[in-house]
């Protein structure tokens, strides 16, 4: 017999990974909370071994026409063949060579394939780290500074280096220096218009978006009131930015730019690489103050826009505002505030160190008990999975190997949940209205059908996985998935309709009749994405 209610250990699971799999609660249960938070917050840099070797033998099919023949441009070869994902270890000048010369030596089906590859590493990272707490993580910060892969295809095709160099390592890392790796990422400096930004036009698009967006947050914005009469806190900060602010600071960060073929210092022509680069030539030296602190005394070199990135990385605003949007990505749209103040917190008194990130998730879910209790005793948790996040968790809780496919950079973009998807720079909404949706609802439940069936979603059958005593009983098919997928009981509702519908003629019981390994193999998939549909299921 199911239990009713998940057990607490599942609740915090679901909360910090991709899907809680009934091995991950049994070695969560033996190694103790604290053991196992600390063990996902001490992940070595880079992808774990099995995952890594994982990933180096995924293959995805990649085919092209040579160009026609009254193409006096194009120089490419024909291409048909299965290629390992080796653009996600490609360098920036490598990625930028690709995208300025589509039409001319490269197809432009190589800009779509770095897409690909980057989406499908995403997935099966997501689907098979053993490092959930920090896949989930990245996941959180790739949204937090979101890029949009459509706005600009320069910007997009170097998408692989910015999660490599820009996100990943710093997921659980320290925030200063996670977002200065923003700052100079060659993805951002593109996305937000930073690269073209001169001396005599500082452009202020990232200089607004870096504090409304990535640091202090839009609750911080006090649009044009003169900064003199702006509070200040005890250190002379100013507690909120202004219009003024965001003119100062597109100043300070103008030079940060990449290697295009300009003119740099000396008057020498830069390289065309695309790399980061400082460019004296292209920094505006008349900023003044910045939320009361003054830029003055450093006006000619990088180390300014640096001055600034202090300022507005060690805000108390900033500790507020991300704190507040890491604490609804775990528990919902009203966290606990004992934990979110647990938050602010540990993010303040750690601002110095390189775990900072790492510090301030363990005060949220070790230092309480919120994460493990449900919002009430006869009801789940109550952050919603999105569709992304629902497909991960099927395949994490029925065991599938998720393998690379071409269609994992496309097939969620209808839903505004695929990797880079959403194209604004605030990021895809986080909250539960969004994607309760009813054409949210009814599109991510038709793809869960599709997805056991996928060849990229293979495991072992699922029939063989289910236990004999379990096969042929409508109650008993049922109770065991529920149990791997959910780990309680589903409503009542929805359970006896679940087991009516195995009593029928497209259930498992009826298909183990059949001796046909085709049908019960069929029967079992069908019986998981109904699950995977549950309102249960469809919650962290």
């Amino acid at each position: 017999m199911l239990p009713t209610i998940p057990s607490p250990i599942r609740i915090a699971l679901n909360r910090v990974t991709f899907g809680a799999r009934d091995t991950d609660v049994t070695q969560a249960t033996n190694m103790g909370w604290t053991a196992w938070v600390d063990d996902q917050l001490g992940a070595p840099p880079g992808d774990d071994s099995i995952l890594a070797t994982y990933l180096g033998q995924q293959t995805m099919p990649i085919k092209y026409n040579a160009p026609a023949a009254n193409d006096t441009r194009g120089t490419w070869k024909a291409v048909n063949e299965d290629r390992p994902l080796n653009y996600i270890g490609s360098d920036t000048h490598v990625l930028w060579n690709i995208s300025r010369n589509v039409g001319s030596t490269f197809s432009s089906t190589e800009l779509t394939r770095i897409r690909q590859e980057l989406a499908a590493a995403t997935w099966i990272r997501n689907a098979h780290s053993r490092y959930q707490l920090r896949e989930f993580m990245t996941d959180f910060w790739h949204n937090h500074f979101n890029i949009g892969k459509n706005e600009n295809e320069l910007a997009t095709s170097l998408l692989p280096v910015y999660d490599r160099v820009a996100i990943r390592p710093h997921a659980l890392g320290n925030f200063r220096t996670m977002l200065e790796a923003n700052a100079s990422s060659t993805s951002m400096l593109l996305y937000l218009d930073n690269w073209v930004s001169q001396a005599a036009t500082p452009n202020e698009n990232y200089a607004r978006e870096i504090m409304e967006l990535h640091t202090l947050g839009g609750g911080a914005y006090l649009g044009t009131a003169d900064p003199k009469t702006v509070q200040r806190d005890a250190n002379g900060v100013s507690v909120g930015f202004t219009d003024q602010d965001v003119i100062q600071a597109s100043r300070v960060l103008s030079g940060w730019t990449v290697q295009y073929g300009q003119r740099g210092p000396g008057n020498v022509t830069l390289g065309n690489t695309g790399e980061f680069f400082f460019n004296s030539n292209q920094h505006n030296t008349a900023a003044g103050t910045i939320l009361g602190v003054s830029m003055a005394p450093v006006s000619n070199n990088i180390s300014q826009g640096r001055r600034f990135l202090d300022v507005i990385a060690y805000h108390p605003a900033t500790a507020a505002f991300i704190c507040t949007k890491l604490a609804k990505r775990i528990f919902g749209d009203t966290p606990p505030q004992a934990a979110l103040d647990r938050a602010i917190a540990a993010w303040t008194a750690t601002q110095g160190l390189p775990d900072q990130i790492a510090r301030t998730v363990r005060a949220i879910i070790v230092d309480g008990d919120e994460i493990m209790t449900s919002q009430s005793m006869t009801a789940p948790v109550a952050k919603v999975r999105r569709p992304y996040e629902r497909i991960i968790a099927l395949a994490r809780t029925t065991d599938m190997a998720v393998k690379a496919a071409t269609y994992m950079t496309s097939l969620l973009d209808p839903l505004n949940d695929g990797l880079f998807a959403w194209q604004a720079p605030n990021g895809r909404p986080d909250v539960n209205g969004y994607w309760l949706a009813t054409g949210a609802s009814v599109a991510t439940w038709n793809i869960l059908f599709q997805v056991p069936n996928f060849a990229e979603f293979s495991s072992k059958s699922l029939g063989d996985q289910s236990p004999v005593d379990a096969l042929n009983t409508p109650t008993g098919i049922v109770e065991y998935w529920v149990g791997r997928m959910v780990g309680y009981q589903l409503n009542t509702a929805a359970m006896n309709s679940l087991v009516a519908d195995q009593a029928g003629a497209n259930g498992v019981p009826a298909a183990v009749r059949t001796r046909s390994a085709s049908r019960i193999e069929t029967a079992h998939r069908r019986l998981v994405s109904l699950i995977a549909t549950s309102e249960e299921f469809g919650l962290r």
